[in-house]
């Protein structure tokens, strides 16, 4: 899968932004590959809201307001919020395409 990204030519860290264009297509084939990851024994891990919209290639907005709405399922941990990527793509296959 090729992917067409936007960012500077400094190196990217795990904090770096990575604006990224993939077709519907391509984000079912991430999504997929996502899910048979987590089928065959991957450990699930938290994602910070920043890193969710990154794996789903989705706006950080869009994942704030899912999580506001209840749309998402979303572990609290104080004043922080984390996802489980499973957890989030199960729910959206349920709900049908992403709001």
């Amino acid at each position: 899968m090729s992917l067409k990204t936007a960012h500077d030519s400094q190196s990217c860290d795990s904090d770096s932004r990575l604006a990224v264009t993939l077709t519907v297509a391509e984000l079912r084939e991430l999504i997929r590959e996502e899910i048979q990851a987590l089928q065959n024994g991957k450990e699930a891990e938290l994602l910070t809201p920043e890193q969710l919209a990154g794996r789903l290639a989705v706006p950080l907005s869009w994942v704030y307001e899912q999580s506001r709405q209840g749309n998402i399922p979303t572990h609290r941990m104080g004043r922080y919020i984390r996802f489980d990527l499973r957890e989030v793509i199960e729910s959206q296959k349920k709900n049908g395409s992403p709001s």
